[in-house]
């Protein structure tokens, strides 16, 4: 049971900002330009779903990012989703991350988020923990992730933390886990970007896909948590 109030607490704190830097997505549709003499970009795509409780789809609400030994606030980094160019279907719900950073090294721990409306509100933890390596001056792609929420087996990690009991089983996150894949959709995905995107138009986009998602390591970081 520790282990759950903890994992549920590690999903309460991603959605504040008293223990972690929360941020804007950016560029916006908006946006005319970007100036990578600050910060670099870094782009990729997820759709969501809930295969297992088909009722309760997967609301993203950050983007967990950490820098360094993320012992600090600020290198405890939570991007906000925003309603950019999303789209919503039977497939899944789509959406364009774009992830303002300074050059360095950070883990992508996660996403985090909800589904549900008041009485039954589920949380939900989508786990990356994906090394990304963001080089000055630069704008990349990492990739597109599928993120589907399939009926767990024992062992499994769980899509959700147990706790609040009904909440999480209803919504299917407690007995749920995660089937989770990334692909290179570099051509279809740049090009939405940048007809989204204005502030992307004309910019060089580099391609620097994040490897297969590995289930034992995300599984071996449930377990210590």
């Amino acid at each position: 049971m520790k282990k759950y109030i903890a994992l549920f607490a590690i999903a309460g704190t991603l959605l504040t900002s008293g223990c972690a830097t929360v941020s804007t997505m950016s560029p916006t549709t908006s946006t005319s330009s970007v100036d990578t003499t600050k910060n670099s970009y870094a782009l990729m795509t997820v759709t969501l779903k809930n295969a297992y409780h088909t009722s309760y789809q997967p609301s993203p609400i950050v983007v967990n990012m950490e820098r360094g030994a993320a012992d600090s606030r600020e290198d405890r980094l939570n991007f906000k989703f925003d309603d950019q160019a999303t789209t919503t279907s039977d497939k899944g719900n789509h959406y364009f991350i774009r992830l303002p950073l300074a050059p360095g090294k950070y883990v992508m721990r996660g996403i985090t988020g909800q589904s549900g409306i008041f009485p039954i509100r589920g949380m939900f933890f989508t786990p990356l923990h994906e090394v990304v390596d963001i080089k000055p001056n630069s704008i990349v792609y990492l990739g597109h992730i599928d993120a589907t929420i399939v009926e767990r087996k024992d062992g499994e990690l769980r899509a959700g933390p147990v706790i609040p009991l009904v909440d999480q089983a209803v919504a299917g996150f407690s007995g749920g886990t995660w089937d989770i894949s990334v692909s290179d959709q570099f051509d279809d995905d740049v090009t939405a970007f940048k007809k989204d995107f204005p502030a992307l138009t004309n910019a060089s986009i580099d391609r620097e896909v994040l490897p297969a998602w590995d289930k034992k390591k995300a599984t071996e970081w449930w377990n210590n948590h």
